[in-house]
């Protein structure tokens, strides 16, 4: 052979061992192999995902909110249960869940409201609405923190996909949603193109700040036994009539609008809300009383009763979405002689003013999750094929079509069933044996 040829061939040679050794070492996905075998080199830039996750010392960082570039604040993960004053438990995530489930039929986003300070995590509004749905098959992930406001319940969405839920309530709140909403939108470039804040400045209002100054404070006895602390000089900073307020609501009603674009095209249903300041839903039996109210009480609820009808207004508009007023339910409640909030200037609902919350939102979605599977269904799982029985119980695999029809199912189409629908349901492996009134037709008609 040819002395140039076996040196052209030995250069080939080394060029592909030299180049197979750097594929090994710097992308070793490329050259095939059980991924399990496959060993990847750290990157920096790109922290590993359990350490990401369970960061040391992450369940013992100071401090019940933490620090984050894109939501400003999040909750700590692995936050105990702790009753007074209505706190935890927290999740992996941060989030107020006793677990993180593999899929969630509902999610709920919101502020510190929706988390449901004041109250356990049984009483919060998301689990009084689960509770008045009455439906054992439906579960709810609740994804809401304090110090949140309109950005983050949109950044929030894009998260709660992955739960893959047929419905999503978003609810705002008047009492410091707006200047929230407008700081995260003027003060960080990633939300920057929900609106163009320049020119617009907070010159001109108070610091909002929840150590309110005794001269604030309107203290109220009601006849009834009810008795509250009202701050109404503090929420009017978020309800009054200045243009960084006016850009806080055209942004949230922005918000809206993308969340429902985001919403339709995952094929989820929207349900929008509003949740009031204690003021507003005392506004009725404050009147009914007959009380003198502070002239700065009278013109946050004409300020904020206008302001809610306008949000309103733009949200009941988007196409697609449900919109559900808890505002007059509020006030109605509030008429009675059982107390919806304690009895000092904290704005937050105790037990009884969730309820009225989560149970007038449960009237509103009722049938919005469809029913769960009953019956004999085809499911696929990538190339693989079966035919499965879901019950009240959980779900049977059958092995054979002997095994269909000696149980009593008769020949005919199968309706498929997708993942989605048996995500979350407890699997009993294969039918065994020969039992018509547990695996045949009259065991679970469609």
């Amino acid at each position: 052979m040819n002395k140039d040829i076996l040196l052209m061939l030995a250069a080939t040679a080394l060029t592909l061992v030299v180049a197979l050794g750097l594929i090994r070492k710097l992308a070793p996905g490329l050259l095939g192999g059980p991924v399990d075998l496959q060993l990847v080199q750290l990157d920096k830039r790109l922290p590993p995902f359990y350490k990401g996750v369970f960061r040391n010392g992450q369940a013992d960082e100071d401090g019940f909110l933490l620090k984050d570039p894109l939501t400003r604040v999040r909750a700590r993960p692995f936050y105990p249960a702790v009753p007074v004053p209505g706190a935890g438990p927290h999740d992996v995530l941060g989030f107020r869940n006793a677990a993180v489930p593999v899929a969630a039929d509902i999610v709920t986003i919101g502020d510190s409201v929706t988390y449901g300070n004041n109250a356990v995590m049984e009483q919060n509004w998301p689990a009084w609405m689960l509770a008045a749905l009455g439906r054992k098959d439906v579960n709810v992930y609740n994804m809401s923190t304090g110090g949140w406001a309109a950005v983050q319940y949109l950044d929030m969405l894009g998260y709660a996909v992955a739960f893959r839920p047929y419905v999503v309530v978003v609810a705002f709140y008047t009492g410091n949603d707006p200047l929230e909403t407008f700081q995260m939108v003027h003060g960080n470039e990633n939300w920057k193109w929900l609106m163009d804040t320049d020119g617009i400045s907070l010159d001109g209002l108070p610091a909002f700040s929840l150590d309110v100054p005794a001269e604030q404070q309107w203290p109220v006895n009601f006849d009834d036994g009810v008795s509250t602390v009202f701050t109404p000089q503090l929420r009017l900073i978020s309800n009054t009539a200045h243009p960084a307020v006016d850009a806080g609501y055209t942004i949230m009603a922005a918000v809206g609008r993308s969340l429902a674009d985001k919403a339709r095209q995952l094929g989820i249903k929207l349900v929008f809300t509003i949740i009031p300041t204690k003021e507003l839903a005392y506004a009725d039996k404050v009147k009914a009383a007959g009380l003198d109210a502070p002239e700065k009480y009278r013109e946050l609820v004409t300020a904020e009763s206008g302001r809610v009808q306008a949000l309103a207004a733009a949200l009941q508009a988007i196409d697609g979405v449900r919109y559900v007023d808890v505002t007059k339910p509020l006030q109605q409640a509030a008429l009675g002689s059982t107390a919806l909030y304690l009895g000092n200037i904290d704005g937050h609902p105790v037990a009884a003013g969730y309820k009225v919350i989560g149970d007038t939102i449960a009237a509103a979605i009722t049938g919005l999750v469809p029913a769960p599977p009953r019956g004999l269904y085809a499911l696929v799982n990538g190339k693989e094929y079966y035919q499965v029985l879901v019950k009240d119980t959980g779900l049977w695999y059958f092995r054979s079509e002997a095994d269909i029809e000696s149980n009593g199912w008769p020949e005919g189409v199968i309706p498929m069933l997708t993942q989605r629908q048996v995500l979350r349901l407890p699997q009993h492996g294969a039918v065994d044996g020969v039992d018509p009134q547990r695996f045949g037709p009259a065991c679970c008609p469609h």
